[in-house]
């Protein structure tokens, strides 16, 4: 049996439809082909719509944990603001554990700022240059910060996709593992934003100790 009005697949025992909310009263039997069934559930997983099934809402609540009302409440909405995401750019996926997105967003960034440098003359350095090159950087972030929600919710569906069929057939290990995957650390996000000032500060140590044995060596004390 489907829902008259989206085609989605429901049960005996529901109430309402769990996609569009229609209610037990206006459901009719419907012949729908496989393939209308798998192009709808295509295009409400593509969307920012609410998930497809309680179950599904559910595992996203999981996934997302503390956060998931803010989250879903985005998702719902069509939400195109993260505002953690513009604060802390990369940093917020790393904390997310978006490494694969991370990696896309750093080499995207890093040829559209090599492509806005190359309009300069090679060895130039010019205050013209500088401020396009902040607002190149700028122009990043924002968009970073616009498609944010929705690669954040690629992530998690994909992430909950895969640990759902290969367990199942239990739904308590299935649980457990989407709880993990979705776990957020700040530990990373803070050793790397941490570790090049640790790089700066061990290279000025050794610039003064060179300079300072140079000068020893230039003029020795008697």
């Amino acid at each position: 049996m489907y829902c008259y009005n989206c085609g989605t697949l429901i049960y005996e025992d529901d109430k309402f439809c769990v996609k569009c909310g229609s209610p037990k009263e206006a459901r009719h039997e419907v012949n729908i082909p496989p393939a209308a069934i798998l192009r709808s559930s295509r295009h409400t997983n593509s969307t920012q719509n609410e998930p497809m099934s309680a179950d599904y809402s559910r595992a996203l609540e999981l996934f997302v944990g503390p956060q998931a009302d803010v989250y879903a409440r985005k998702w719902k909405q069509g939400s195109r603001w993260n505002w953690p995401a513009f604060l802390f750019g990369g940093y917020w996926m790393l904390y997310r554990g978006m490494y694969l997105y991370l990696l896309i967003y750093l080499i995207s960034e890093a040829l559209i700022l090599n492509i806005v440098g190359s309009l300069f003359p090679r060895f130039s350095f010019r205050a013209s240059m500088v401020i396009v090159m902040l607002l190149t950087n700028l122009v990043i972030k924002i968009g970073l910060t616009v498609v944010a929600n929705t690669i954040y919710l690629h992530h998690a569906r994909r992430k909950i996709n895969a640990i759902q069929e290969r367990y199942r057939n239990d739904t308590e290990t299935a649980d457990a593992k989407i709880v993990l995957a979705g776990e957020t650390s700040l530990y990373i996000p803070i050793a790397l934003a941490v570790l090049p000032i640790l790089i700066a500060l061990v290279y000025g140590l050794y610039s003064f100790l060179h300079m300072y044995n140079q000068i020893n060596q230039d003029f020795p004390l008697k």
